[in-house]
């Protein structure tokens, strides 16, 4: 009998670990796919990625709120955190809110200028800024290994980039909103954790806010560029298909970080490492047979070099904190502290934002 009910206990183990991780895949190629259509010029020829990312702020403020108000009129259990206005006047979640607007902005605006296909190598930078801004910023030395991967990332970006130049589908537009996209993602990985100081680790308040803080921080910015007035001006907003592209947008934006929350926590931050990375060589390839894309084997080979680069840096970041915690001594239990086993001081990447 004991047997049985540990298999039956393994068996759903199994299952729950592989549904936490096909729904992430799910959720994350999704967004960039639906992103992609959106901004690609299926509807009009027109620049959104403003707009299209303050919509997505809107919609994750306005689906929490509602599922707040259904929550207290089922009178469940699970409560939807209530926000102060003091809390999104914080000063670090203020800075974590601007660089997430610029680092979503920049990312739309890079989705627009490059394929698919060329998503994760245009974004491999955010591993090279987040080593130089935890040296300058957090005053936390890199080790050989770090600087090796950062080398590899460099290298792997680089061929890509020239192999995109001898194929004619290069933008120089791309590469740069690219490069500097990775480093506003690369900030708000340092201030994510003084955000999650602030709101006691509650990762769905951290949302909460910054999705509000996002959708106002948005407004002067849809208004000074002229996207809000093209869009109520042109017939795209009279296009049915296109409100439903941009709320299913709006709803995978907010749905990647309940994702990715459930595979940390059903399985580990090392497999979820391995997950994103595997996901990406999936939507590479997944991205070039849908386009029907031909790339060389150089290219192929500097995507390699990218995703090498950063796996290995998300093991040697892991197993680094590991070692501490065996060479550290178990810290006294209190009511304030945080269960979050990861060094408070390492910079991580914003996973509940980005895809």
């Amino acid at each position: 009998m004991i047997s049985v009910t540990r298999s039956r206990i393994k068996d759903g183990e199994i299952w729950r670990v592989t549904s936490v991780i096909f729904l992430y895949w799910i959720v994350s190629l999704s967004l960039i796919f639906v992103n992609k259509h959106i901004l690609s010029g299926s509807f009009g020829n027109y620049d959104m990625s403003i707009f299209v990312a303050w919509y997505q702020c809107c919609t994750a403020s306005i689906m929490i709120f509602l599922a707040g108000l259904v929550f207290n009129f089922m009178k469940w259990s699970f409560q939807i955190p209530t926000v102060h206005p003091r809390t999104l006047l914080e000063q670090d979640i203020l800075i974590l809110s601007y660089t997430f607007v610029g680092g979503l902005t920049l990312n739309n605006l890079m989705l627009k200028h490059i394929s698919v296909a060329f998503y994760q190598v245009a974004r491999s930078f955010t591993l090279v800024f987040t080593v130089m801004l935890s040296v300058y910023i957090l005053c936390k030395p890199f080790t050989r290994k770090v600087l090796l991967c950062c080398f590899l990332v460099i290298g792997g970006f680089s061929l890509s980039v020239k192999e995109e130049d001898v194929s004619g589908t290069l933008s120089l537009w791309g590469i740069l909103y690219g490069i500097v996209a990775s480093f506003f993602v690369a900030l708000c990985g340092i201030y994510l954790k003084k955000g999650e100081k602030i709101v006691m680790g509650d990762t769905l308040k951290l949302t909460y806010c910054n999705s509000i803080n996002g959708a106002i921080i948005f407004i002067p910015l849809i208004y000074s560029s002229g996207q809000l007035s093209m869009v109520l001006n042109s017939p795209t907003f009279y296009d049915p298909w296109f409100w439903i592209f941009l709320t299913c947008s709006g709803l995978l934006s907010l749905g990647i970080g309940w994702a990715s929350a459930l595979q940390i926590k059903y399985t580990s931050p090392v497999t979820h490492h391995i997950s994103i990375n595997a996901k990406s060589v999936v939507q590479t390839i997944m991205a070039v047979l849908y386009f029907q894309e031909q790339k060389s084997f150089l290219w192929w080979c500097g995507n390699l070099l990218v995703v090498s680069g950063i796996m290995v840096y998300a093991y040697e970041k892991i197993y680094s904190n590991e070692n501490e915690k065996v060479r550290s001594p178990l810290p006294p239990i209190s009511s304030g502290s945080s269960h979050n086993n990861e060094d408070k001081n390492e910079p991580s990447t914003p996973r509940m934002f980005y895809p």
